[in-house]
């Protein structure tokens, strides 16, 4: 792609990187003679009219957030402005790599490397609560590390600020894998929700594994009701002591309940400290080790562009065709599009399939066509009561048929109002082995002891 000469006062250098809303810049400041990186937003590629003032309100959020944050372990934010058709923001420029790209280069860091890394996150996590901010999507793609080992934490697009709510309200706003359960319940949430991601985090720069995986409804069904395998039970470096110190730190860091984790960043900061005799958790790592861990994973991205993209199923996607799929799923969904594609990508052979199953995360039958019309170019569009490939059958023995599509979505509607957007994965869940309505029900209120099952098997059977 062409680049722009200029953005604003900024000379652009080069390209940092391209997403479904927009592309990041590598610019220079003529005025204060520094590199810069410049965050775009266009507006033209957003679709209709409420998706475009939501994401907006997204990226002037951001701004927002992150300036009433003076902390060197947080990207600074230079200036937020208008160009044209679109919406940019000026940023400090770190030279290095996000903590997901070491980490492809580097699956396992040393340990003193993962302490530090926490030490600083944490850091950067109690200056932005104290100024009442939750980031809300921590994960290692927002954790940039630079070859001298500052850690800063970047994309505050979907932070909260206290008091201050966005224009549109959305209940699934984060990442899958790294959400609490209250993001998921579309409950209220504060720090802890952070310490909860934080939490997460720490768990994979462990044991080289997610504590929660699979797919969208399955990784949902986990971090609200499955406890992930003991850390000690994965971690081979360190001794068993060792090991087991961890597994208590994590529970609490990864309760289901806020009340259960740590109350601050401090506190867990401190507990990680304490653990090991209080010099631990803050050991000075030399410059070079933290080079060689950036520098595997720029070595690991330029291999990747040398051969078959490294984004998605290699053998059929190419980076250009996912973003503009991304860039059509994020006018329905907003900024999960990107992991959403990513994921479905991984497995799905043609444009159909993952048109179709990309489909499944959006609400309304009559936008889930038009996202595949415009996905596919309309020739593999299909009717408006879209389901899934394999749809999910409830069987009645009473009538020996099986139940219809309507009778599942009245019980995913009528769960909703107790559950939240949890609903819809305790029903395909249950709906997958039960037989019968009564069935069903049991294995509903077993999975969420809080539904009423008097009441839904009423919502039920209310047609019999």
């Amino acid at each position: 792609m062409a680049l722009p000469e200029r953005i604003g006062k900024y000379e652009v250098r080069g390209l940092l990187g391209q997403g479904a809303m927009g592309v990041v810049y590598k610019a220079f400041d003529p005025v204060i003679q520094r590199p810069v990186a410049i965050k775009t937003l266009h507006r033209s590629q957003l679709g209709d009219a409420a998706a475009v003032e939501d994401i907006a309100a997204r990226f002037r959020n951001e701004a927002q957030a992150v300036g009433r944050i003076a902390h060197p372990g947080v990207v600074a934010i230079y200036e937020f402005g208008q160009e044209r058709d679109f919406s940019f923001i000026a940023m400090e420029y770190v030279e290095g790599r996000s903590l997901d790209h070491v980490l492809h280069g580097t699956p396992h860091l040393p340990e003193p490397q993962v302490l530090n890394i926490m030490d600083q996150l944490l850091a950067a996590l109690e200056a932005a609560h104290g100024q009442r901010v939750w980031h809300r999507d921590i994960k290692p793609a927002n954790l940039l590390i630079g070859t001298s080992g500052v850690v800063k934490l970047s994309d505050f697009g979907i932070a909260r600020i206290e008091n201050q709510g966005l224009t549109r309200a959305v209940a699934l706003i984060g990442t899958p894998g790294y959400m609490a359960p209250e993001q998921y319940m579309g409950e209220a949430i504060d720090q802890r929700t952070d310490l909860f991601a934080t939490g997460v985090l720490l768990y994979r720069l462990l044991t080289g594994k997610a504590a929660f995986s699979g797919t969208h409804e399955q990784v949902m069904f986990k971090i609200l009701h499955e406890q992930p395998p003991a850390a000690s039970q994965l971690i081979h470096e360190q001794q068993l002591d060792r090991k087991l110190a961890y597994d208590g730190l994590l529970q609490r860091a990864m309760a289901k309940r806020p009340d259960e984790r740590f109350a601050s960043a401090a506190e867990f900061r401190a507990a990680l400290t304490a653990l090991f005799g209080g010099d631990e958790a803050t050991a000075i790592v030399p410059a070079a080790e933290w080079r060689r861990s950036v520098e595997a994973a720029a070595a690991r991205e330029a291999a990747a562009h040398t051969g078959a993209s490294s984004v998605g199923n290699a053998s059929y996607w190419d980076s250009q065709a996912l973003s503009r799929i991304e860039r059509s799923l994020a006018s329905h969904v907003g900024p999960m599009a990107k992991v959403m594609v990513r994921d479905a990508a991984r497995h799905c052979p043609d444009l159909s399939s993952l048109a179709q199953e990309l489909a499944l995360h959006i609400d309304a039958p009559a936008k889930r066509a038009q996202f595949i019309s415009a996905v596919t170019g309309g020739s593999q569009a299909r009717p408006t009561t879209l389901s899934p490939a394999s749809p999910t059958r409830l069987l009645d023995p009473a009538q020996g048929e099986p139940l219809s599509e309507e009778l599942r979505q009245r019980a995913v509607q009528h769960l909703s109002r107790q559950l939240g957007p949890i609903a819809k994965v305790v029903v395909k869940r249950a709906a997958e082995q039960a037989r019968g309505i009564e069935d069903f029900v049991q294995r509903v209120q077993a999975a969420a002891p809080e539904v009423d099952a008097q009441a839904l098997n009423r919502v039920l059977r209310a047609n019999d």
